[in-house]
């Protein structure tokens, strides 16, 4: 049971509790496996927080996504790629791995739910890469932001392939977390580089 719980604490490192308000939040909820309640409380507040934002960035930033060109300060575009685009991929993983959470602590001595928790995850996990690839950035900084984050949702739901092999296969299982390390290191530069944009602009990012 611990190995589905590492690999989403190496998930939660990009989306879910990830990237929120760029003045306020990016961080990671590392007890997220034992906190499902107040992820789920979490994932609502942001969903509300996520529909406001977007109001206000509709409003200021609509040029962004008007002609396809790219406009507005390079502080508006970084806060727009955080607050709007990557806010929607969080949700959607939130949500994914909310199901995964839950179904992994009633799995007991039967996995069979757990499995097929995992195979609809898979599929689900398509509908974020492809909202990733949907992100619409011209700027060199942002397009490395992009290829990160793309990089990452790849990554992690090759992690969860592997996971669910290694029910009929637990031969896969050193393949699997060599391919959460191979996530894990993913995640920490997308990281790295989001708060180098965030210094560059004066953004704070705080934990929550």
């Amino acid at each position: 049971m611990k190995k589905i719980l590492i690999i989403m604490m190496l998930a939660l490192l990009l989306s879910g509790c990830g990237l929120q308000r760029a003045a306020k939040v990016l961080t990671s909820d590392k007890e997220a496996e034992d906190k499902t309640a107040q992820a789920e409380a979490k994932l609502e507040e942001s969903k509300k927080e996520l529909e406001k934002l977007q109001e206000e960035m509709d409003t200021s930033m609509e040029a962004l996504n008007g002609d396809g060109k790219e406009s507005g300060t390079p502080e508006e575009q970084l806060k727009y790629f955080v607050d709007v685009d990557m806010a929607e991929v969080g949700e959607m993983e939130g949500e994914i791995q909310s199901r995964i959470i839950q179904a992994s602590e009633q799995a007991g001595e039967d996995p069979q739910e757990l499995i097929g928790v995992l195979d609809q995850a898979i599929i689900d996990y398509d509908e974020v890469i492809q909202r990733v690839e949907a992100i619409n950035v011209e700027s060199e900084e942002l397009q490395k932001a992009k290829a990160g984050a793309l990089e990452g949702v790849n990554l992690y739901k090759e992690s969860l392939v592997l996971y669910r092999e290694t029910f009929d296969d637990p031969s896969k299982e050193a393949e699997m977390n060599a391919k959460a390390e191979e996530f894990e290191k993913s995640a920490a530069a997308f990281h790295n580089n989001l708060n180098e944009l965030a210094e560059k602009y004066g953004f704070t990012f705080t934990q929550p």
